[in-house]
């Protein structure tokens, strides 16, 4: 059996090879693109270049700001102030990590050297030497930033155990004690107990009106209205839909200890209704940078913005338990907008 088996396999190898081979080379083109934002930054005119050098290196360093709770846990926050270490000695080993995070990114843009360095186009040929220059700073500056990350997370570490060994009058906590909805709701997601936090959502908010404000304003018209419109749509999407898993994990925590308190259950219609809240943000911003950026069509944009009221609303209506269900509304939701965001303008 284990010969016939062998034989199998031995003749499958060339198909093997036929099917993955151009698979393989696909994929290290593919790979060899990751350094093509800060090369070309140094060809495009100072604004439009600055801010492609600026959003790769901040993508670059985004692995950094997510991981750092577990780079940097907050008992080993705690333990380091006790420690004879300098700031200079934590600022350098911040670096060493951050470094160490981004060593495959770093192994990335050396391929991409590569290959444009063997195929040689006009472009990189005419801009070699600042071409180098930028993305080798580009990585620099992702590893700078990735080590603020970590020192962000190590001086928050300290603040809040400073807070909690800080003792307090009863009265006075009794006076500052806040209301349900902030207590069960907001503070959780402030300090970073919900995955994903008030932060990050933030960021997240903050990140889909800058692709908003690229897609009306034009910024890059070599991207068409349609690739533009469909990472504005994913984004708010993942953002409503990792909000919900959280939303209902978080709720379902609190359920079985809050049923038998004598409070009132308006924080769970809040709860549920903040889900809708970050499509909402960027989806106003959207629409109003629209009305303000050129002439535009009225239907579709109606539509455009009814679609992006009605889809957390669509969202909350279904567990967020039941993948398949969820995966369709991804696919149904991000269609839509799509569609309809590229049809705005005239």
């Amino acid at each position: 059996m284990l010969r016939e088996l062998l034989r199998s396999l031995k003749e499958a190898v060339p198909i093997l090879v036929g099917v993955s081979g151009p698979i393989f080379v696909a994929s290290v083109a593919l790979l060899a693109w990751a350094g093509v934002p800060p090369m070309k930054a140094v060809t495009l005119p100072w604004r439009g270049g600055v801010a492609l050098w600026l959003v790769q290196a901040l993508l670059a360093a985004w692995p950094l700001w997510a991981l750092r709770r577990r780079l940097l846990p907050e008992a080993w926050c705690v333990q380091l102030r006790c420690l004879p270490l300098k700031t200079r000695a934590l600022w350098w080993s911040d670096v060493a990590v951050s470094a160490a995070v981004l060593s495959p990114l770093a192994a990335l843009y050396a391929l991409s050297v590569l290959v444009f360095a063997l195929h040689r186009p006009a472009w990189w040929t005419s801009a070699m030497p600042w071409s180098l220059v930028s993305l080798a700073g580009s990585w620099i500056v992702s590893c700078l930033l990735g080590a603020g990350a970590l020192a962000w997370q190590r001086r928050g570490a300290a603040m809040r155990a400073q807070r909690a060994v800080r003792v307090l009058p009863a009265e006075t906590l009794l006076a500052a004690r806040p209301g349900q909805a902030v207590a069960l709701l907001w503070w959780p997601a402030w300090r970073d107990a919900l995955t994903p936090g008030a932060r990050s959502l933030a960021a997240g908010i903050a990140a889909a009106i800058v692709l908003a404000l690229a897609w009306t304003r034009g910024w890059w018209p070599v991207v068409p209205g349609a690739a533009w419109a469909l990472m504005f749509s994913v984004l708010a999407i993942a953002l409503t839909e990792r909000l919900q898993r959280t939303m209902e994990l978080h709720l379902a925590a609190l359920a079985p200890w809050l049923a038998s308190l004598p409070g009132a259950g308006g924080w769970r219609w809040r709860a549920r209704a903040a889900i809708g809240v970050p499509m909402l943000l960027a989806g106003t911003a959207a629409v109003l940078l629209v009305l303000v950026s050129r002439p535009w069509r009225g239907l579709p944009l109606a539509a455009f913005a009814l679609g992006l009221a009605a889809t957390p609303a669509a969202m909350a209506a279904v567990p967020s338990s039941n993948r398949e269900a969820h995966v369709g509304l991804w696919a149904v939701c991000a269609g839509f907008l799509t569609a309809i965001g590229s049809e705005l303008w005239n």
